[in-house]
């Protein structure tokens, strides 16, 4: 980290000014964007809202919360109420390629326990916000050496990582407090 003054400068502004961020910036808006709605459904203690049914290979499913909604997707927390088994089911636009070829809903895991179920797909689901991070960071890398090599690309790339660690990482203190308190689904 950057000092001035004996003092700990902080990216976050800087990071945003700079060409290289502009680049990226749409990358980094949706990464922030999945973030916050991760964090919200992972200790969210809103009570249940059934908004409907899904279909899966016949059997149906009630949907209990929406867990992300995506440009092309959504995920849902689901129950069905014949075995009292829950789900993480993903529905996709019905006009992607991927509906086309594997159909609109797809079973992403499933389990007794709803609370359980929610925190293991919350955790995936973090693993794979990290991939993104460190991909993003790759791309502002590629682009500070390629397009702005004037512009001290290794500090500025530096930034960047930061600013997408500290978007990425775990806020500790809320985990143990939710934690204590408890999730309902």
């Amino acid at each position: 980290m950057l000092k001035r003054k004996g003092q700990f400068v902080e990216h976050s502004h800087s990071v945003r000014a700079t060409p290289v961020f502009t680049v990226i910036r749409p990358e980094f808006e949706q990464l922030t964007d999945l973030k916050h709605q991760i964090d919200r459904f992972r200790y969210s203690t809103d009570s249940p809202t059934v908004t409907g049914d899904l279909v899966v290979e016949g059997v149906e499913w009630q949907i209990q919360r929406r867990l992300l909604k995506l440009p092309a997707t959504d995920v849902f927390l689901c129950h069905d109420p014949r075995t009292a088994a829950f789900a993480v089911i993903q529905r996709f636009r019905e006009d992607s390629v991927y509906a086309r070829a594997n159909g609109p809903v797809e079973i992403l895991v499933t389990g007794a326990n709803p609370r359980q179920l929610v925190q293991d797909y919350a955790d995936d689901a973090r693993h794979t916000l990290r991939f993104m991070a460190s991909n993003l960071v790759a791309q502002a890398q590629r682009v500070a050496w390629e397009q702005f090599p004037e512009h001290n690309p290794g500090r500025v790339v530096r930034a960047i990582s930061e600013r997408c660690e500290r978007e990425v990482a775990q806020r500790e203190e809320l985990c143990q407090e939710i934690g204590q308190r408890g999730v309902r689904v």
